[in-house]
């Protein structure tokens, strides 16, 4: 069984050779796509001069991201690569540009609950091939899910009760929130503004 390491942390993973080609070839595509069109890199979203940081805790891979995505006048390629491979899609071992506007939504969420707590990331971005595996083996997954688009996560933040954590997306009004209470998680995306309920 191979292995891959990742920020000096080791994985597992049966095909080390093609697992670390796409990591690496995703790492390089994801920081090319930030450095060109620099433009989109500034932010009139948060406070001039001041550093924002999200704090997020991917679950399978046991590992917290702390991601400082603004650095008080611009987005932070750095910063915003830690919230990539945050939300990465491991059953593929694949990365992409996480969507600039759910960056913005989750530290909305985070804001209004208390910028120490950190997020636990539950589901982030999905490869085509993880979307149609879940398809098959789960119900309720969109053939055309957000989640492939790097532009929904599914997430629950200790010490926050998922109603009201539900209650927080729901009044940002940023896009879709699902309730999975039994799963005991909330879904979040930045496509049209709805909400639904399962289990």
């Amino acid at each position: 069984m191979g292995k891959i390491i990742v920020d000096s942390k080791e994985i597992k993973n049966s095909n080390k050779d093609k697992g670390r080609r796409n990591f690496l070839k995703s790492s390089a595509l994801v920081t090319s796509s930030l450095l060109v069109g620099g433009e989109s890199l500034f932010a009139s979203t948060y406070k001039r001069g001041k550093k924002e940081i999200l704090k997020l805790h991917n679950i399978h891979l046991n590992k917290t991201f702390y991601a400082e995505f603004f650095d008080g006048y611009r987005y932070n390629i750095t910063g915003l690569f830690q919230i990539d491979k945050a939300l990465m899609d491991y059953r593929a071992w694949q990365i992409a540009r996480i969507d600039l506007k759910l960056i913005n939504l989750l530290y909305e969420i985070n804001r209004f609950v208390g910028l120490n707590h950190k997020i636990n990331i539950i589901s982030g971005y999905r490869s085509p091939a993880t979307n149609r595996y879940l398809r098959r083996h789960s119900k309720g997954v969109a053939k055309h899910s957000y989640h492939m688009k790097a532009m929904a996560a599914d997430i629950h933040i200790p010490g926050i009760r998922l109603s009201k954590l539900r209650s927080i997306a729901m009044s940002i009004g940023a896009g879709g929130v699902g309730y999975y209470p039994r799963s005991n998680f909330i879904h979040v995306d930045v496509g049209p503004v709805r909400s639904w309920r399962r289990g």
